[in-house]
């Protein structure tokens, strides 16, 4: 009869070699193992470790204020809406979100306290998220309305 087996090695050293090989290949499955979860702890912690700044300095102010946009004056732009502080000549002014150009005819926001102009969407989106302006980091609170109560305006001024 013909035997399947390795016929060469004595049954001692055949089981010694088996267990060799046997012992390497558990090795190198937990060495592969432990490397894949290392990896993996090591992901989560570095994706925590870089968020947890963020939350912090959200949490930090201790308040969240929303604006309201619809309060915000909106217009079509024309080249006599430019901004006072801006000199020379081109088309339009720049919009800081975006970095494009603002053109005649386009919406504009202008933000009441730095007089600021950004296109409509750009603005909306950045105050969707922000209470303070992009540029210079102003918080954006709309002017108030007047009140007229109905008395008259009291005058310091003597008259001459």
């Amino acid at each position: 009869m013909a035997s399947f087996g390795p016929t060469g090695l004595p049954n001692s050293e055949h089981q010694r070699h088996t267990n060799k090989a046997t012992v390497i290949f558990s090795y190198t499955c937990v060495g592969l193992t432990g490397t894949a979860l290392f990896s993996v702890l090591f992901f989560f912690c570095y994706q925590i470790r870089n968020r947890a700044p963020v939350a912090a300095a959200g949490a930090e102010t201790g308040r969240r204020r929303t604006v309201d946009i619809a309060k915000l004056p909106e217009f079509a732009y024309t080249h006599s809406a430019r901004h006072s502080g801006k000199e020379g000549g081109g088309e339009g002014t720049q919009c800081s979100v975006c970095l494009g150009t603002v053109l005649a005819g386009e919406m504009v926001r202008l933000l009441p306290l730095c007089k600021h102009l950004y296109h409509v969407e750009c603005i909306d989106m950045w105050l969707a998220s922000h209470d303070t302006c992009p540029l210079c980091r102003a918080e954006v609170e709309p002017q108030p309305p007047e009140e007229d109560d109905g008395q008259p305006e009291v005058t310091t001024e003597l008259p001459v």
